[in-house]
Order: structure tokens, then C-alpha cells, then sequence
């Protein structure tokens, strides 16, 4: 979750960075294909010892993210040329200092058709988490091109789990009437649709990024929310009911993530921010709250589900028979 998270770009760092990391996962999200020579970022430092960590492209050479610590200079690279498609890439170097092996891994995130380039080598640099969080500060943040979408620098070799989110504005249904969510408290009474009221265990705020594979989804009103457009993670569970999901699926209910709901008109996917403030609400079992009309699932990863939660394929065969999206919401 975003706590395993040391540093993401656009984000206040977390308190107390420690002056290395060891080991660790640096991830860089980009728009692809990218065109001819450029530098995606480009940090430097001065002050009592040279630093530096850059990340460049050549159609020729491949990707190559260059880190320098002092007269140490270690690059990471994966052989060009790059695959030459329309979508998200996401390059992943995994680093074990002690260890002294490091790995790259090149991937398009939204079309798994596209095969992985990958790379390893020896004795990678630890990382200065300060050093991350500066290529978001001006006027290393002005440099970045503009086909970089986010970075992070991650506590362990895998990418942090994720849990649903929602918007800080998303009213949810209380004991007391609608509260936003940024607004509710540990012990508030949420209306669920199997179990009543339910008291809210915690909340968890996060300021993740809002482009590329965290964009978020803009569920609009009425089609699913009834009043107000809600904001919502990709991953976010939506529980839809009607005849058609009765015929595809024999349930009255299914769960969708909220990224196979996207049509352009009732729900959209939302990229005008760099930085998305939300709140993921916990409680002591996975539930299925109500926002306004809309009914969202709260759970964190490895919880199991209280209705059938559709593969990718599966959603799209629902999407394609409920046509348009006013057909959509859950009564």
C-alpha cells in the first residue's frame, strides 16, 4: 500500500527518509512509444559529493537509467529498440546493494500482448531517497518531459500491493446522513448493503499518483452515482445487478473494477491532476458501501469478496451488452 512506498513523485516525502536504501524497487511510468533522443529526468547535486540519477532514451540504445554516487557510476540498461506502441510503459529496476545484483524489467502495462525486455547485472548503487524525491522539486520537476507519467522508490523488491480508493469528496452514507469520506472518523456507523450499519475501523489517507496505471475513474452522475460525479481508483469494486448480469453470469450481483466501466460517458478516465488525495476506509471485514446511490466494496488485498468479482474479459462481454451507460447503475 502507499506506505511501502519511500518516495512518489508529485507527493510530500514521508517523514524521517533514511539517508540509503540498500535495497529496494525504483519504478518509472512513461507514454509510449517514445520519440527519438530524450531525457526523461535528469537529477544532479553538488553539495560535498556529486550525485546524480538520470534516465534516458535513444531509439538505437535502448533505455537507460544512469546513478551516480561520487566517482561510482553504475548504469542500467535495456537494449533498444523500444516497443513501438500506444500505451503505458513501466520500467522496474530491483536492487540489492549487499547482495550486489541488480534487474530491470521493461513492460507495457495496459497490453500484456507486448513481450517484457528484462536486464541484470552487478554491484548497483544504493539509492538516496532524498535524491528521488528531488527530481520532483523545481527545477528538476520543469526538466521532466513530458512523456513521464510518475516514479517511485518502493521498500521491498515487489510493487507495493494496492487498495481500493476513493475521493475525499465521496459522500457516503452514514448514521448521520451523507459524509464525505475525507470527513469520517474511526467508530462512524456506514450504511452497507448486506450488513446494515457497520462501524468504520480506520482510514487510510493517501496522495498516490493520478496518471498512467494509477489513473484514477471519474464515475459520473446519474449513471451511477445519483447526484454528484465520484471519484474512484481503477481497482475500485462497483456492484452492478440487472437482468443482464443475471443472463451472462446466473447472479443477481457482480462486482466490476471501476476500469472496465469506462466509455467515455458514464464513467471516464480521469488524468488532469498529477497527485490524487483519497482515503481507502477499512473496516473489520470486506463490506460493500454505499456512496450516493453507488455501491463500492471496501476490502484490502486477500480479502475475500462478497459477491463474484469479474475477470477483465468477463466485464467487457457485460459492458457490451448493457450498450449504453445509462443502463448501468444499480438501481
Amino acid at each position: 500500500m502507499a506506505e511501502d512506498w519511500l518516495v512518489l513523485s508529485d507527493r510530500d516525502p514521508t517523514a524521517g527518509l533514511p539517508a540509503l536504501a540498500e535495497s529496494g524497487l525504483f519504478v518509472a511510468e512513461f507514454a509510449l512509444p517514445l520519440e527519438g533522443r530524450c531525457l526523461l529526468f535528469d537529477y544532479k547535486a553538488h553539495d560535498g559529493w556529486e550525485r546524480g540519477l538520470t534516465l534516458f532514451h535513444d531509439p538505437d540504445s535502448g533505455l537507460s537509467l544512469l546513478h551516480r554516487q561520487g566517482r561510482a557510476v553504475q548504469r542500467h540498461s535495456i537494449a533498444g529498440p523500444l516497443p513501438a506502441v500506444q500505451g503505458v510503459g513501466r520500467l522496474s529496476l530491483r536492487f540489492d546493494a549487499p547482495a550486489r545484483l541488480w534487474s530491470l524489467r521493461l513492460e507495457v502495462v495496459d497490453d500484456p500482448s507486448v513481450p517484457v525486455l528484462t536486464a541484470t547485472g552487478s554491484n548497483p548503487l544504493p539509492m538516496r531517497p532524498e535524491d528521488v524525491a528531488a527530481l520532483s522539486a523545481t527545477p528538476q520537476r520543469l526538466q521532466r518531459h513530458p512523456a513521464l507519467l510518475w516514479f517511485g522508490l518502493a521498500r521491498g523488491a515487489e510493487l507495493p500491493a494496492r487498495a481500493p480508493w476513493m475521493g475525499l469528496r465521496t459522500p457516503i452514507e452514514t448514521s448521520r446522513g451523507p459524509v464525505a469520506a475525507g470527513q469520517l472518523r474511526p467508530g462512524d456507523l456506514v450504511a452497507t448493503v448486506d450488513h446494515g450499519l457497520r462501524p468504520l475501523a480506520a482510514l487510510h489517507p493517501l496522495h498516490l499518483p493520478a496518471c498512467g496505471s494509477f489513473a484514477p475513474v471519474l464515475l459520473r452522475a446519474p449513471y451511477f452515482p445519483q447526484r454528484s460525479d465520484i471519484l474512484v481508483s481503477s481497482d475500485q469494486m462497483v456492484l452492478l445487478e440487472g437482468p443482464e448480469v443475471e443472463y451472462l453470469f446466473g447472479e443477481d450481483e457482480v462486482l466490476v473494477p471501476a476500469s472496465a466501466l469506462v466509455d467515455g460517458r458514464s464513467a471516464m478516465a480521469e488524468q488532469r491532476r498529477a497527485v490524487a488525495p483519497s482515503v481507502a476506509l477499512i473496516f473489520e471485514e470486506p463490506v460493500i458501501v454505499l456512496a450516493d446511490g453507488c455501491a463500492l466494496l471496501s476490502a484490502v488485498p486477500g480479502d475475500v469478496a462478497p459477491r463474484r468479482c469479474l475477470e477483465t474479459y468477463e466485464a467487457m462481454t457485460l459492458m457490451a451488452l448493457l450498450g449504453r451507460g445509462g443502463q448501468r447503475r444499480r438501481a
